[in-house]
């Protein structure tokens, strides 16, 4: 009786996890969810992209009572929806002003407001790479939920690999916190 012991190759085993790897960022990418939001203090609208953050914001903020708070570009799309920085939200402007710069902020803005609870209103598409930055900051006192986009509106092809090469360098040398 012949045995014969086969054994794995290095580069077989790197190319393997590597792969693993890739799947499952994509998978973490590509099928976003939203956090159950549990009465936050304040709605975090994240910058960037277009006016469903803010309206998803502005409505967590009113459903909940709790204070809003728009980051950035948000600002704009805010007043155009009848919140005012000072007045009827908190406007900030972090730096650097991308997404582990606002998970900074808000934790800070948690401090100093001795806030619990945080919701983030995001896009859809941006979920995963936002709680897992947010997460960092804050541990599981944030709850990270997506607008979807208007109708017609697509995510573009670039947009999403920002996403899938971001949460691997979120993971590892771009972190928030």
């Amino acid at each position: 009786m012949t045995t014969t012991t086969q054994r794995w190759h290095p580069v077989s085993v790197v190319a393997a996890a590597f792969m693993a790897a890739v799947a499952g960022v994509l998978i973490y990418v590509v099928v976003p969810y939203n956090d159950a939001v549990e009465a936050p203090d304040a709605v975090i609208v994240l910058g960037g992209a277009g006016s469903e953050r803010a309206r998803l914001g502005i409505a967590l903020a009113e459903e909940y009572d709790a204070t809003l708070v728009l980051s950035s570009s948000a600002a704009h799309f805010g007043e155009q929806l009848g919140r005012r920085c000072a007045q009827s939200a908190i406007c900030i402007m972090p730096e650097p002003e991308n997404t582990a710069g606002e998970a900074v902020a808000v934790r800070q803005l948690m401090q100093e407001r001795q806030w619990e609870r945080v919701a983030v209103a995001t896009s859809h598409f941006h979920t995963a790479r936002a709680r897992l930055l947010f997460r960092q900051c804050l541990g599981d006192r944030v709850a990270v939920v997506g607008a979807v986009r208007s109708e017609g509106q697509s995510v573009g092809t670039a947009r999403w690999l920002k996403e899938v090469a971001g949460v691997p360098a979120a993971i590892t040398f771009r972190r928030a916190c």
